[in-house]
């Protein structure tokens, strides 16, 4: 049975408290109602409401976490990095006419996760997070030796490189954008370890955009930072215009810093960052970074994979 806090699975789609159906020759059942409804007819206080989707997105709602391990049961992958409903085979062709389809604002998240919240007052709410900011070095130069349809082509390679790595990593891609690739990672998403999924992949997408066939004009310069701290994380944009599922605050501000000041095949890692994910610090290069905007310096680690 699918439970769900505040309210999902939309009650309206349904004749009774519970649906039976048949997916890939499997019963089973939808429960149209939130664990709160199924308590009391009441409507759920704002500041309870809050406190419930801040305990969603940082992974810490054991109602949200039942419903994931439900959808998990229904085929198949790719399924929404938050509720895990699927969005491809049979599973997610009957779920996408009960408002799980893919969130135009973010591929990975599906649209019943975002407009269930939003339709009772929640935008987003401060949680722990980790960002990963991808850069190409020395974008400009490569985009003059090369016509601007090759250029589009080359960053592709880049963004499908940073994209399946975010993504393989359990972590969102918050955005794509001209020679940047950014992941974000947090509970809800990435699990309690959600500073050390966004380590691996930095490793990972450093070590892959190396090798000679990431591009057809070989390796693929970049530098990356990873930091962790508390963010504002939810949908932003104005109404009707641009929607965005993203993270706002000082350690994405930061974690771009870090991105850009890298240089090729360096990953620069917050001290905070590569406490919280348990990686080794011995024998690694610190450095003290005067990070602009910022009063106080940042402590990092140097890696190169």
């Amino acid at each position: 049975m699918l439970s769900c806090p505040m309210g999902l699975l939309p009650a309206n789609r349904f004749n009774a408290c519970a649906q039976k159906v048949t997916v890939a020759g499997a019963p089973v059942s939808l429960d149209a109602r939130c664990p709160a409804e199924r308590v009391s007819s009441a409507p759920m206080d704002q500041p309870r409401a809050n406190e419930e989707f801040r305990r969603v997105l940082s992974g810490e709602e054991p109602g949200f976490e039942r419903l994931r391990v439900a959808m998990k049961r229904i085929p198949s992958s790719p399924r929404c990095k938050l509720c895990a409903a699927p969005f491809e085979g049979a599973g997610g062709a009957l779920l996408r006419h009960l408002g799980f389809g893919r969130f135009p604002g973010n591929p990975a998240l599906c649209n019943n996760c975002i407009t269930s919240f939003k339709k009772r007052g929640q935008m987003g709410a401060e949680i722990p997070v980790t960002l990963l900011f991808a850069d190409v070095r020395g974008s400009t130069g490569i985009a003059e030796g090369m016509r601007p349809a090759q250029f589009r082509a080359f960053l592709d390679h880049f963004y499908t490189i940073g994209a399946d790595t975010i993504l393989q990593g359990d972590g969102l891609v918050d955005k794509v954008v001209g020679d940047e690739v950014i992941g974000l990672f947090f509970g809800g998403v990435s699990g309690p370890r959600h500073s050390s999924a966004a380590l691996t992949a930095a490793i990972e997408l450093l070590q892959r955009a190396g090798r000679d066939d990431a591009s057809p004009t070989g390796p693929i310069p970049i530098g990356a930072g990873v930091h962790t701290g508390e963010a504002y994380v939810g949908t932003t944009g104005p109404q009707g215009a641009v929607e965005d599922f993203t993270a706002l605050g000082d350690v994405v501000n930061t974690t771009a810093r870090l991105a850009s000041t890298a240089a090729r095949g360096e990953l620069l890692v917050t001290l905070a960052a590569a406490e919280a994910a348990g990686h080794p610090i011995n024998g690694l290069e610190r450095r003290s970074l005067e990070v602009r905007g910022r009063h106080e310096p940042v402590e990092v680690i140097v890696i190169r994979p």
